[in-house]
């Protein structure tokens, strides 16, 4: 073989003293060591053409070998003997761990909440394999852009892996959306149920990818860590759009610890049941609330798309608090005073009508537009609007979902959190508005009791309107003319 097809084994001591080298051709790694050399430092190395890629280095004292990797541009051409070269430069070393080693971290990592707290990377994994996996890059070990490269290191190997394990690691380590819970009990116990089987079965299959996904961290190739970060959970199986629990939050702007305070509607006293009252025998805090099944519903969801937030509800005679980083109003204005807080910032307002009749919705800016909800003959509601708004307030993503009625509220918080086409609709959004403030105005629905959720990609919304910071709002699609008003009104909300 040409000498210049060859590759080379280095075989490397730091040269503090004299020119001695201290090596071992035959030397394996026999445990963990991280060494930083200063620019100014020189390194004495001898080379020896080899089939290796990787280096094999000495220290003198404890003598113990470390692996390194020099890129091959960092070389001067040896020829074909041993002649001695000076590399100036920082350098990494670290030792390759094994795959028990391995196994046991992963093991630690995917307790809790696994991959959707990044930081547990920092406990779970020890500096030898977080060195070893963050090999060719330099990092200030805990930054943020090691726990990244970390991050996307470990989710492209659970990809990597075979579909029949590929399921039981993502699940594991908290990255799929039907199965997203904050221990791992709890996702092992879902998925389970899922495929009706014993838990201990898909035990038994996890630990068998968790083996397989052990040595393919081991055998991976180095990570570009300018690379954009694979860590997104995969797509639920039964999405028509491929969509990612990530995006279905998207446009609440959830980060991880985010604090979230929900503010939901309330029965107004006089229309309580006597057990709304704190000195009822049989009190019951939520009879209180209005729109009970959206704010069960939104409090279930951001548990699963954020398990690590703190999520509080309050009626609005109870908020005061404003330092959350996101507020999410539930229920129109007419129910719920904290809406009516936001209003002179808005676009449209809800037309006040008695109790027993709708409140329509109208839209100063055109035209005085008015939508209602939609009836039948013979007074069976057949649809209503949902109503979404996104406000920044400062540090304060402010989300508020209202309707004419209560389908119309639970309508809103399907459309962005439903964990089929939420996803979806999040990205039609975001693809429009960006990172504007926003109004959404589109069709809710129910059939036989169930909620019709809305496919923003399917059929366009009756309205969006948008602005910028400073700006006013202005209209980015505008469909109302599918739409003719409906004035009449006979269920009571």
């Amino acid at each position: 073989m040409d000498g210049d097809q060859l590759h080379w084994r280095l075989i490397i001591c730091l040269d503090s003293t004299s020119g001695d080298s201290y090596s071992s051709p035959s030397a394996t790694a026999a445990s963990s060591s991280t060494m930083t050399v200063p620019a100014s430092k020189h390194i004495s190395f001898g080379l020896i053409p080899s089939e290796s890629y990787r280096a094999i280095a000495m220290r003198p004292s404890p003598a113990q070998p470390v692996f390194m990797d020099i890129p091959p541009s960092q070389w001067t051409d040896p020829g074909h003997g041993r002649p001695r070269q000076t590399y100036r430069g920082q350098m990494v070393l670290s030792s390759v761990p094994s795959v028990g080693h391995v196994k046991e971290c992963l093991t630690k990592l995917r307790q809790g909440h696994g991959l959707s707290r990044p930081t547990t990377l920092l406990t779970a994994l020890d500096e030898q394999l977080r060195d070893f996996l963050s090999r060719g890059h330099r990092f200030t070990p805990g930054s943020a852009d090691q726990i990244a490269l970390l991050a996307s290191t470990i989710a492209a190997a659970v990809d990597r892996l075979g579909a029949d394990e590929r399921v039981y690691a993502r699940v594991d380590f908290n990255l799929q959306p039907e199965h997203r819970y904050p221990t791992l009990t709890e996702r092992q116990e879902s998925l389970a149920r899922q495929q009706k089987c014993a838990t201990k079965t898909v035990r038994r299959h996890a630990s068998r990818a968790l083996d397989t996904l052990a040595y393919l961290l081991l055998t991976a190739e180095d990570v570009d860590a300018t690379a954009p970060n694979p860590i997104r959970p995969a797509a639920s199986p039964n999405s028509d759009n491929n969509a990612d629990i990530d995006n279905a939050g998207g446009c609440w702007y959830l980060r991880p610890g985010a604090r979230v305070d929900i503010v939901c509607s309330e029965i107004p006293s006089d229309e309580r049941p006597p057990y709304a009252s704190p000195s009822d025998r049989n009190y019951l805090r939520y009879a209180k609330f209005a729109d009970l099944d959206t704010l069960i519903y939104t409090r279930a969801r951001l548990a699963q798309i954020a398990p690590t937030a703190v999520v509080r509800d309050f009626a609005p005679s109870e908020h005061y608090d404003t330092h959350a980083d996101v507020l999410v109003v539930i229920g129109g204005p007419p129910w719920n005073a904290k809406y009516r807080e936001f209003l002179p910032q808005l676009p449209f307002h809800f037309e006040p009508h008695p109790l027993g009749e709708d409140d329509p919705l109208v839209v100063p800016c055109l035209d005085d537009l008015t939508l209602a909800p939609r009836w039948t003959a013979r007074g069976e509601l057949l649809e209503d609007l949902a109503v979404i708004t996104r406000l920044t307030v400062q540090s304060t993503t402010v989300i508020l979902l209202g309707g004419c009625l209560t389908l119309g509220v639970l309508g809103a918080a399907h459309c962005l959190l439903d964990p089929e086409r939420g996803s979806a609709n999040s990205r039609y959004l975001e693809d429009r508005v960006d990172t504007d403030d926003f109004v959404l105005v589109t069709e809710a629905r129910r059939v036989g009791g169930i909620t019709d959720v809305s496919d923003l990609t399917r059929v366009e919304p009756l309205l969006l309107l948008s602005r910028t910071t400073g700006e006013d709002f202005g209209v980015v699609i505008d469909n109302t003319e599918r739409r003719t008003r409906h004035t009449r009104g006979t269920a009571p909300r």
